[in-house]
């Protein structure tokens, strides 16, 4: 249940600091601008947000291919 939590809080906090930059500026953030911001530090957001990524693919996976073991198909 851990891995479902922890997307579920990055895609909210992603949606939410989104939002409220959007809501003080009226533009959605660049992507590109704040990462280029954070210097060196960038790397581990990249290599957090890549860990969420394959966290949610290996979730979905699970999901995906638990479904389909307990459903076979009849053709």
């Amino acid at each position: 249940m851990m891995g479902w939590n922890a997307v579920l809080v990055w895609f909210s906090a992603n949606i939410l600091s989104q939002a409220a930059f959007i809501g003080m500026h009226g533009i959605p953030y660049d992507g590109t601008l704040f990462i280029s911001a954070l210097g060196p530090w960038s790397w581990v957001l990249v290599v957090a947000e890549i860990g969420i990524w394959v966290t949610l693919a290996s979730l979905l996976g699970k999901k995906f291919f638990g479904f389909r073991k307990s459903h076979p198909s009849h053709i």
